[in-house]
C-alpha cells in the first residue's frame, strides 16, 4: 500500500521571510570567507503574543544570536561543546543545530547576528518555528494520521555521555503529538530513538512501542524487518524503565540526585537497578530483561543441584507458538539465610538467548558460579560465598519469573 508521510515536529526550522525583517535580509544561506566577520542587525514586528523558537545552523564557530539583547547560544567556556536540548544536534547535511524557545509579546523585537569565517570560512543559516507553525504541523500529522489504516510514529531523544537528561520525558513537543496521532489512529506504533530509559505517559493509547536505542547505520533496515514481521524482536531491556522519574534508586532521594549542597550520595549500595525496584517493591513502566515476541513461550521443569562451589540451573523453553522467535532466559538467585551482609531480593545470575522454530523446546542449562552467589564483605574485604538455603528462579524477565526452586548451598 502507499506510505504517507507527515512532519509531526519541525526539528531544523522554518526559513525567515526576509518581508518579515527591517532592514530586509536572507538568512537562510549566509557565507562568511575564512577571516571575515558578518554582522545582520535589525527588528521585526509580531500582531500577537506568540512562543517562538530560534535555531542556528552553523558550520564553524557558534555565531552570536541576540534577541532583543539576550544572546540566545552563549558559549561555556571550557565545557566541551554539546546540545543538551534533547533533540537532534546536527541537521541532515551535517551543520550543527541550536534551539532556543522564547515567549515573546506582541509588538517590535531586536535580532542582531555576528558570525566569525575562521581560518576556513563558514556557512550559517538562521530559521524559526512559531506557534502557528507548530499547530499547522500537529494538524497536519493528525489527518494524516486518520487517513491512514496504521500509523509509524518516530520519536527522538538526543543525548550524550558527560551531561544528565534533564528529564526522562521525550523531548520537544513529541509527546504532545503522540496524545494527538494516537487520539486520530489507535493503531499507532511509536519507534523510539532514545538513548535510555524513557517515561510514557501516552503508552495506553498506543497500539505498540519498538525501543531501537540508537541502532546505527543500519538502524533503518532493522527497524523495518521488525516491524514487517520478517524478524523476531529478540533484544531486552538492559534496564529498568521507571513509570515515574521520580520512584527511581536516585530520583527518590534528592541527596543522591540532583545533590544536597554540591554534594551527590551514592547510598544504594548493593540495591541497584532491577535490585532497588524489587526491593522497594516499585512497580516498573517495563522490567529489567523485559521484551516482547511475534511468538510464545513456555519455561517448565526447572532443576537447580550444587556444583563446584556453585549451582547448576537447567529448565526447558518452548516455543508454543505459530512462527520462529527468539527469547532471552533469564536466571535470577535470591539471598542467603545465612549471609549477615545486605543483599537483593532477586539479581540476575546468568541469561541465554535461544532461537527455536514454532513448537521446538530447549533444554538451557546455566551454570551459576561461586562469585555471583557471594556478597562484598566490607570487614573482611573479600567475597564471602553466601551459604544456606537459596531460591533460584528462571523465566523472561526481573518480574516474569514463573519457575522458581529452592537449594542448600554448602559453605566452602
Amino acid at each position: 500500500g502507499a506510505v504517507h508521510h507527515a512532519l509531526g515536529e519541525d526539528l531544523y526550522g522554518r526559513p525567515l521571510p526576509a518581508k518579515l525583517l527591517t532592514p530586509a535580509a536572507d538568512l537562510e544561506a549566509r557565507e562568511v570567507g575564512p577571516g571575515r566577520v558578518w554582522t545582520y542587525e535589525g527588528e521585526f514586528r509580531l500582531a500577537a503574543d506568540d512562543e517562538w523558537t530560534l535555531l542556528v545552523h552553523y558550520t564553524g564557530k557558534r555565531p552570536g544570536v541576540r534577541l532583543d539583547g539576550e544572546e540566545l547560544f552563549p558559549l561555556q567556556q571550557g565545557v566541551a561543546e554539546h546540545y543538551a536540548g534533547g533533540l537532534l544536534g546536527s541537521a541532515p547535511d551535517g551543520m550543527a543545530v541550536r534551539r532556543r524557545t522564547r515567549t515573546l509579546k506582541a509588538g517590535t523585537h531586536r535580532l542582531a547576528v555576528t558570525a566569525a569565517g575562521g581560518d576556513k570560512g563558514q556557512r550559517l543559516r538562521l530559521r524559526h518555528i512559531t506557534g502557528a507553525i507548530r499547530a499547522a504541523d500537529l494538524a497536519e500529522a493528525v489527518r494524516t494520521a486518520k487517513a491512514a489504516r496504521s500509523v509509524v510514529l518516530f520519536a527522538h531523544e538526543d543525548s550524550t555521555e558527560g551531561r544528565d537528561r534533564t528529564s526522562l520525558a521525550l523531548p520537544g513537543g513529541q509527546e504532545r503529538l503522540i496524545e494527538a496521532v494516537a487520539a486520530a489512529n489507535p493503531r499507532t506504533t511509536v519507534v523510539l530513538n532514545t538513548s535510555s530509559a524513557t517515561t510514557m505517559p501516552w503508552l495506553p493509547r498506543t497500539g505498540a512501542v519498538l525501543q531501537m536505542y540508537y541502532p546505527g547505520q543500519e538502524g533503518a533496515g532493522a527497524t523495518a524487518d521488525i516491524l514487517f514481521g520478517d524478524v523476531d524482536p529478540g533484544g531486552r531491556l538492559t534496564q529498568t524503565f521507571p513509570a515515574d522519574e521520580r520512584k527511581t534508586p536516585v530520583g527518590s532521594d534528592p541527596s543522591r540526585y540532583p545533590g544536597v549542597g554540591g554534594r551527590q550520595q551514592y547510598a544504594e549500595g548493593v540495591h541497584v537497578g532491577h535490585r532497588w525496584y524489587d526491593t522497594e517493591r516499585e512497580t516498573p513502566l517495563f522490567p529489567f530483561g523485559h521484551g516482547l515476541s511475534y511468538t510464545t513461550w513456555q519455561y517448565e521443569k526447572l532443576t537447580v543441584r550444587p556444583q563446584h562451589s556453585g549451582l547448576r540451573v537447567e529448565f526447558t523453553v518452548r516455543n508454543t507458538g505459530r512462527r520462529k522467535g527468539t527469547d532471552v532466559a533469564q536466571v535470577y538467585v535470591g539471598p542467603s539465610d545465612e549471609l549477615r551482609l545486605d543483599q537483593p531480593v532477586r539479581a540476575l545470575a546468568g541469561y541465554r538467548r535461544i532461537t527455536l522454530a514454532p513448537g521446538a523446546a530447549q533444554r538451557v542449562t546455566i551454570d551459576i558460579d561461586a562469585r555471583t552467589l557471594s556478597s562484598w564483605d566490607p570487614d573482611k574485604h573479600a567475597w564471602v560465598l553466601g551459604p544456606g538455603r537459596r531460591e533460584v528462579f528462571a523465566g523472561r524477565s526481573s518480574r516474569e519469573l514463573p519457575l522458581r526452586s529452592k537449594v542448600v548451598l554448602r559453605s566452602r
